[in-house]
């Protein structure tokens, strides 16, 4: 019987370690990740602007967590920025707008003689 209750030893120091490590959350990075979370879902700038308000200042340490955070955070925002930008590409749909006049524009006439 005593080969079935081995492992109990082991398993009792793993969860005291997870214990330990739940224990030691930092509740800055929580809100990080919160505010993380609210920019990601944002449909607009203003929206993510004003999510961004709530990210705790002074109080957060930079720690490789807090600054991968961070990064996401504002690779949501620059993405929300590119699709409020107007596009420049003349081949982009919704650009086909006639030419205006006397814009040099492809002659659809026969050539001249």
């Amino acid at each position: 019987m005593a080969w079935l209750t081995g492992y109990a030893a082991p398993v009792r120091k793993l969860l005291a370690i997870l214990v330990t490590l739940v224990a030691c959350t930092d509740p800055g990075v929580e809100q990080l990740g919160a505010v993380k979370r609210d920019v990601c879902a944002c449909k607009d700038t203003s929206c993510a602007d004003q999510a961004m308000t709530r990210v705790p200042g002074a109080s957060l340490k930079p720690t490789p967590r807090t600054q991968a955070l961070a990064k996401e955070i504002m690779d949501c925002r620059a993405k929300l920025e590119a699709a409020a930008r107007p596009s420049t590409d003349p081949d982009a749909e919704g650009s086909a707008q006639p030419p205006a006049e006397g814009s040099a524009a492809p002659a659809a006439t026969a050539p001249a003689r």
